[in-house]
């Protein structure tokens, strides 16, 4: 990893957790903050595949999968945006799904790398397991019954895992492999 990559990774994880600092101070109305923020990284998520896809994609093979990511989180980006006065449940299915979703990929990627003998599927699969986990808590304590300040905190706790999480990768050593 380049030097340049390891402080955008240290930038990263130092703003996303003060941006969950934050949501914290704001109790409830870090629910806003939440709705915000996922809205707004699934649209640029989004525009900047479209944008990928439209310079260069469109041209590679199987381009075309970089265009329905495109759209697909674009699209839900404009949804989470539009259900953001909408409390409750729907941003609590969405929390779910997402960390959900997070940590099934993070455990398969977590198996597939310790089959490959690589040394990075424990903090793989301890991410997995920790997704699973935010997803379990959304269910748990900011379900159908439960409080906004309950899913801000479990969205903030995320959040301060995966500032982690960004910290631990900008540190860690890199294998470069050569080729004579």
């Amino acid at each position: 990893m380049t030097l340049t990559r390891r402080i955008g990774k240290i930038l990263r994880a130092l703003i996303t957790a003060l941006t969950a600092w934050i949501m914290i101070r704001l109790g409830e109305d870090g629910f806003i903050l939440v709705s915000l923020l996922l809205s707004s990284a699934l649209i640029l998520f989004g525009v900047r595949n479209l944008i990928y896809y439209f310079s260069m994609a469109r041209h590679m093979v199987n381009g075309r999968s970089i265009l329905y990511i495109g759209v697909i989180a674009f699209d839900f980006g404009v949804f989470t945006l539009s259900i953001a006065d909408h409390r409750g449940v729907f941003v609590a299915l969405y929390l779910l799904g997402a960390h959900a979703f997070s940590g099934v990929i993070d455990i398969l990627r977590a198996k597939e790398a310790r089959q490959l003998e690589a040394p990075s599927w424990k903090l793989s699969l301890a991410e997995g397991i920790a997704n699973i986990g935010f997803a379990a808590a959304a269910v748990v304590f900011g379900g159908f019954q439960g409080s906004m300040r309950d899913l801000t905190l479990i969205f903030a706790a995320g959040l301060f895992y995966s500032a982690l999480l960004n910290l631990i990768a900008a540190f860690r050593k890199t294998a470069i492999v050569y080729i004579p």
